[in-house]
């Protein structure tokens, strides 16, 4: 796992976030998971004989109405074969859980008949497992969203393919989130950022429209920003112009950018026309309230 889904996944196992992207990924928004009431789960699987695998981030979800067991998978890029990995993942939880059944039977010595042989009473409840796979990439999701996708069947034999065991992911695509206002504060942020960075007109706009969020932007959500979204040009504004406050305004930053650009433009623009350093420094001076140290800096940045 690398750093950047490190950094993702810290940032959405918090409980409260977890249960926004878990809530609006299954459940149309509808509170039905209270982060309260969630815990970890060990996200590493080792039931199944030669398989160890590793899942972004599992927690059990438990109140007096539902009980489950809920994984989420963070995806920048594209899997193409996601939902057999989804569907190991389950089995694995599963398998778990049968085993601890299992287990406390024959500490127990209760069973006996076909039972005893499996382990396994009449009476005995697996905990439902669902799996959410968020993908945060810029291309669309091109992948298989159900196993029967990922199987080679004849034309012969596609008539039987109800008989065959299909698996079902799903996908939250953050690049087709309708309605980021059902969202809370953080992930609207996040998400918004992921949605619009490749439209600087609609980044701007959404920004503006979320300008009392991104003004008091907290390090752990910038640090998600910046992970899963194009921020370059921003994280180097941001790094430039760095002081000790705990927030992040990054209304400040992306202003700070629109306005560089436009001093760019003002001073490559004026050298085409041969416009003398002295004036094109006076020209900066006047029309973005710069000292000439300041406007001299800037000149020194962008000229050619």
């Amino acid at each position: 796992m690398g750093k950047v889904d490190n950094e993702v996944n810290d940032y959405l196992s918090d409980p409260v976030r977890f249960a926004d992207v878990v809530n609006n990924g299954f459940f149309d928004g509808n509170p039905v998971i209270d982060p309260e009431k969630l815990t970890e789960l060990d996200s590493v699987s080792r039931d199944i004989p030669g398989m160890h695998k590793i899942r972004d981030i599992k927690k059990m979800y438990k109140d007096e109405a539902v009980i489950l067991i809920i994984g989420v998978e963070s995806q920048t890029n594209v899997h193409y074969a996601m939902p057999l990995r989804n569907l190991i993942y389950d089995a694995q939880a599963y398998e778990g859980q049968r085993k601890k059944i299992a287990k406390q039977h024959k500490d127990d010595k209760d069973l006996d008949g076909d039972e005893w042989l499996s382990q396994f009473s009449k009476d005995d409840k697996l905990l439902p497992v669902i799996t959410l796979v968020v993908y945060y990439g810029l291309d669309p999701w091109d992948g298989p969203k159900t196993l029967h996708e990922m199987l080679a069947v004849s034309d012969e034999l596609k008539v039987y393919m109800p008989l065959m065991m299909n698996y079902q992911l799903n996908l939250l695509e953050v690049m087709k989130i309708k309605d980021l206002d059902t969202y809370g504060d953080d992930l609207r942020m996040v998400f918004g950022f992921i949605k619009y960075q490749e439209d600087k007109k609609a980044l701007q706009e959404f920004v503006d429209q979320n300008k009392d969020l991104f003004t008091s932007v907290q390090p752990d959500t910038y640090r998600a920003i910046k992970a899963m979204a194009n921020t370059n040009e921003i994280t180097d504004y941001i790094i430039q112009n760095k002081d000790e406050k705990e927030v992040i305004n990054m209304c400040g930053a992306l202003q700070g950018i629109r306005e560089e650009g436009g001093i760019e433009t003002l001073i490559l623009d004026n050298q085409e026309e041969n416009v003398s350093e002295d004036r094109i420094i006076e020209k900066l001076m006047r029309r973005f309230n710069l000292t000439a140290d300041e406007a001299k800096e800037y000149y020194k940045k962008f000229a050619k």
